[in-house]
């Protein structure tokens, strides 16, 4: 396979399993941290939005558009008196941390267990868009248009920081 052939294929593994993948760790480290603090139903929804009604366990209800990106959200509804509380900051960060972990599992698979060529690339391609989702969700942005579904919308560090300025405030 010449080396044309082999971006084309990282490519496609990246968009089609890779980037959903990191994306769901990442949706349900918010979710589970709100549906353990709030008690509230929470909703994952990855790739384009859809009517279907998905899966539930429990209160998570998890839709998935198949093949429509890597797109990803957690709807969970916050009671008014934890509005700028530890607590939705915490949920704001869970997201990030559950990428971070999955790239720190990831990484020691690699460093320390054989598992062969092709496993080792795919967990290592894991491993790097898992630590890129975490920088940059961290980052307090609002999403350029060459982020796709994103653009426009506040990364978990600019509403984190908004959180934060929301407190200082009152």
């Amino acid at each position: 396979m010449d080396s044309v052939e082999q971006i084309a294929l990282t490519l496609l593994i990246l968009v089609s399993i890779i980037f959903p993948l990191t994306t769901f760790v990442h949706e349900l480290g918010h979710a589970l941290l709100s549906l353990f603090l709030f008690k509230e139903p929470v909703e994952i929804r990855l790739g384009k939005p859809t009517t279907k009604s998905g899966f539930k366990i429990g209160k998570l209800t998890i839709k998935v558009q198949p093949i429509s990106g890597w797109v990803g959200y957690t709807d969970f509804k916050i009671p008014k008196d934890m509005n700028n509380s530890i607590q939705h900051a915490s949920v704001l960060l869970s997201g990030p941390i559950f990428s971070f972990m999955l790239s720190l599992v990831c990484y020691i698979l690699v460093a320390y267990l054989n598992l062969g060529s092709i496993p080792t690339f795919l967990i290592k391609l894991i491993t790097q868009a898992a630590f890129v989702q975490f920088i940059i969700t961290l980052l307090p942005i609002k999403y350029p248009s060459f982020f796709g579904g994103y653009k426009g919308m506040a990364s978990d560090g600019y509403q984190l920081m908004q959180l934060i300025m929301r407190r200082a405030n009152s």
